[in-house]
């Protein structure tokens, strides 16, 4: 068994340290259509419906949903709901 050795540069301080390794470049063909996302936005008003628990969220994940972001109204000031923004692969 071969491991690759650290070497130093003789421009470098000897703190730069470079592997030895070669790692290899793994090409995959480009699908021939790009996906389909298809998006849902939950809003949710806390004064009058509790946020999204556990089995909440993980319904929406069996169905292929992911959670990509959240925006509550309320740090700024603007508002008072809160956004949850999903995103899933559109089924052809």
């Amino acid at each position: 068994m071969h491991i690759a050795q650290p070497y130093y540069s003789s421009m470098s301080t000897g703190s730069e340290v470079r592997s030895l390794a070669h790692i290899p470049m793994i090409y995959e063909p480009a699908p021939s259509v790009p996906p389909r996302w298809e998006y849902h936005v939950l809003t949710i008003d806390p004064q009058e419906a509790s946020l999204p628990d556990a089995d909440q969220l993980n319904a929406f994940g069996r169905e292929g949903w992911v959670l990509t972001g959240l925006l509550d109204e309320r740090i700024a000031g603007k508002g008072r709901l809160i956004h949850y923004y999903l995103v899933r692969q559109a089924k052809e």
